[in-house]
């Protein structure tokens, strides 16, 4: 598969990028090594083509649980909830934009609020044409969690990854990297947690089963929703490859881009 045909969803977590501990705290340090990456990766391999988005960490989520946008709107005073946590998630994807442009990355801020539309939390309209366009012209989309309309609750929250299923059918991509501080999926082994190398939505059945429900398998909150979207995706898009690794380790991200085969993570694939 020669590099025009290759195209790339980077997901940079909020707990990668933020320090969830403390309301609106970058890891500005972090976010600039992550887009000198992708500038090297993109210098060895000119034809890739890759769209980022990334989580809103300690900026939306503190703003969120605040304000509890994600329940809907029931009052006129929580559109100024709404505008709240909007401003939260623009602050970091600002500083994730700048961090691109000084790492010499033509990046295109394309946010779901103006392109999209849910309906009781699940994406009903989702306007791709700009997310092609960036493409087409070789600009790197650059996107990130949101708050939505919602038909039925007035408003929602999209995650980046509820961002990603809106885009696959669109957009088509050939790989998609959930870069986070976890190395990847974790199962109860002999020494402790260890990483899962390998799993498809069939064998993910098989270990549930034999070990009764989520315990074997250590997969939380967030970690949980990761994976089930990532095992949709491969199902909807038999010929994707999805990672799940840490962007903790410096250079990481840029041999993921240079040849997925070395991500020491989970890769999640149809069969």
């Amino acid at each position: 598969m020669g590099d025009s045909s290759e195209r790339i969803f980077i997901k940079l977590g909020g707990s990668l990028i933020t320090d969830k501990r403390r309301e609106r705290r970058a890891r500005i340090r972090v976010i600039r090594r992550l887009a000198r990456e992708i500038r090297e990766a993109l210098l060895e391999r000119p034809g890739l083509r890759i769209l980022v988005g990334h989580g809103s960490g300690s900026f939306g989520h503190a703003a969120a649980a605040r304000t509890r946008i994600h329940e809907g709107i029931s009052r006129p005073e929580d559109w100024w909830g709404f505008a709240e946590v909007a401003l939260a998630a623009v602050e970091l994807h600002m500083r994730v934009r700048r961090a691109f442009h000084e790492a010499g990355l033509p990046a295109l801020s394309i946010l779901p609020s103006a392109v999209a539309e849910a309906a009781g939390g699940i994406p009903i309209a989702f306007e791709t044409r700009a997310f092609q366009r960036a493409w087409e012209a070789g600009l790197i989309p650059l996107t990130g969690g949101d708050v939505v309309f919602d038909r039925e609750r007035g408003a929602t929250i999209l995650s980046t990854e509820a961002v990603f299923d809106a885009l696959l059918d669109a957009l088509r991509p050939t790989c998609i990297l959930l870069v986070g501080e976890v190395e990847g999926v974790l199962a109860d082994g002999p020494g402790g947690h260890q990483v899962i190398p390998h799993l498809t939505p069939e064998r993910f059945r098989e270990i549930q089963e034999a070990v009764g429900g989520s315990h074997g398998i250590d997969v939380t909150g967030g970690m949980r929703a990761k994976l089930e979207m990532a095992l949709r995706w491969v199902e909807r898009a038999p010929d994707l490859e999805v990672w799940i690794f840490s962007g903790r380790r410096p250079g990481a991200l840029r041999e993921a881009l240079r040849d997925p085969s070395r991500i020491r993570g989970t890769r999640i694939t149809h069969r």
